[in-house]
């Protein structure tokens, strides 16, 4: 998120009827597919590698290609194709249990298989597909919640591919449609709910509470937006994570409304006895300077941020920045529903300091 630059005004709520309808489908037969459909066939493959996953002494060298053709099968009739239709392929895989088993496998121990059915159950809203878009793609990649709701009513642009997970095949598209794409790509049998014209302050409560969200990620750019989803989530003890790009590195903003009812919103750094005055630059530098406090920028960060609207026209932001952010995002989220010990507060991840602190081997 880039709280340094307004977003303008705020669309009216309108699920995305249209791309919701272009989700994988999913099939129990090759003769249900489309005829023009490219055909992968990744089932035999998959069942080799749960073999070694159930049988972690065996020798991949050594195993004889007899037991996994008879471990195969006893399993060959367990399996769904996938239809991307974007992509215009289908896929073989095995059935959606086994699926997250290979998926996750490498989790272990990492991640308890608990923990992963927890995370697994969560429901997780990011609203804003900028830094966002990581966040999403990190939480997926580690098998996280298979409901995921995403909330963004831009579309990408050239400028955007520095740091999104985006390609210059999506220009012009929006961004919560390219977000749920990726996720698809990655877990199928997820459940996206697509908000394709973001939220606004009448939206939220569907957003947040309908159903209810275990954490509310919030990557937006609107000040009246970032207000209005802390009040909304603190009414519902739902919890609020945030991370803000600095750099090379990210500052992550927690708020543990679920066990701390009466946390003042931002950490009581802000005072908000004003209406918000969409389009009022100078007021919206100045709460954002207090929600953020530049003092925590990096130098860089911090001269990048002096230059807009002279040498910038916006904030500065890379994809090493983007990336540690989403990383702690999909962390934090996955702390807070496994029930870490992750308090409320600000956290600082520098790039520079940690490898300036580090030792060289």
């Amino acid at each position: 998120v880039s709280i340094l630059v307004d977003s303008g005004i705020t669309r009216p709520h309108r699920l995305c009827a249209s791309f919701s309808m272009m989700r994988p489908a999913i099939y129990n037969s090759e003769s249900e597919l489309p005829q023009d459909a490219t055909r992968i066939d990744a089932l035999r493959s998959a069942y080799r590698e749960l073999f070694f996953i159930e049988h972690p002494q065996a020798s991949k060298v050594d195993t004889a290609e007899t037991d996994i053709d008879a471990f195969f099968g006893a399993r060959a009739e367990q399996y769904v194709w996938v239809h991307y239709p974007w992509h215009r392929i289908a896929v073989r895989i095995p059935d959606e249990a086994t699926y997250f088993k290979l998926r996750t496998a490498r989790n272990r121990n990492l991640i308890t298989s608990e923990e992963q059915k927890v995370y697994r159950d969560a429901i997780v809203g990011i609203a804003g597909l900028s830094v966002g878009s990581a966040a999403a793609a990190t939480i997926v990649s580690t098998g996280g919640p298979r409901r995921i709701k995403l909330a963004d009513p831009d579309t990408i642009e050239i400028s955007n591919l520095n740091r999104m997970r985006a390609t210059l095949a999506h220009v012009g598209t929006n961004k919560a449609d390219v977000a749920a794409r990726g996720i698809w790509d990655i877990d199928p049998f997820a459940d996206v709910e697509i908000w394709d014209k973001g939220v606004d302050v009448d939206g939220l409560g569907r957003f947040i509470s309908d159903p209810r969200l275990s954490v509310f990620v919030d990557e937006m750019d609107d000040i009246a937006l970032k207000i209005a989803s802390r009040t909304a989530c603190r009414a519902r003890g739902i919890p609020v994570v945030m991370a803000t790009d600095n750099g090379d590195g990210a500052i992550l903003d927690v708020e543990r409304y679920d066990i701390e009812p009466n946390r003042p919103i931002f950490h009581g750094r802000v005072s908000i006895d004003e209406a918000i005055e969409r389009g009022d630059r100078e007021q919206f530098v100045r709460l954002a300077n207090q929600i953020i406090d530049p003092k925590l920028f990096t130098s860089r960060q911090l001269e990048s941020v002096k230059a807009i609207g002279v040498s910038l026209s916006g904030v500065a932001q890379i994809a090493t920045g983007a990336s540690i952010a989403g990383a702690a995002v999909a962390y934090a989220v996955r702390a807070i529903v496994c029930n870490f010990e992750l308090s409320s507060g600000r956290y600082l991840l520098s790039t520079e300091d940690s490898l300036r602190a580090g030792i060289s081997l």
